[in-house]
C-alpha cells in the first residue's frame, strides 16, 4: 500500500503530449534532467522525419510487391488454364 505522506508528481498534459512524442527525450528532459538544446531538437525531429519517410516508402513498396505478385498469379493461372 503506498504512504499516504510521500508526495505524488503531478502529471501534466503537456507531460502526456512530450511522452507521447518521443518518450526518450520525456525521459531525458524529466527524469534525467538534461537540458534540451535546440540543436538537438532539431537534429532529433529531422531524425523522427527520415525515419517517417522510409517507414512510408516501406509500406508503399509492400502493397507494390503484392499487387505485382497477384498479378504474376494471374498472369500464371492464364497461362496455364488456356
Amino acid at each position: 500500500m503506498p504512504d499516504s505522506n510521500v508526495p505524488r508528481p503531478f502529471i501534466r498534459a503537456s507531460d502526456v503530449g512530450r511522452y507521447a512524442y518521443c518518450a526518450r527525450a520525456w525521459w531525458l528532459s524529466t527524469v534525467k534532467r538534461v537540458p534540451t538544446e535546440p540543436t538537438r531538437l532539431a537534429a532529433g525531429t529531422e531524425a523522427h522525419l527520415r525515419h517517417h519517410r522510409r517507414v512510408r516508402l516501406g509500406v508503399w513498396q509492400r502493397y507494390a510487391g503484392l499487387a505485382l505478385f497477384f498479378i504474376a498469379a494471374l498472369l500464371a493461372l492464364y497461362m496455364l488454364l488456356r
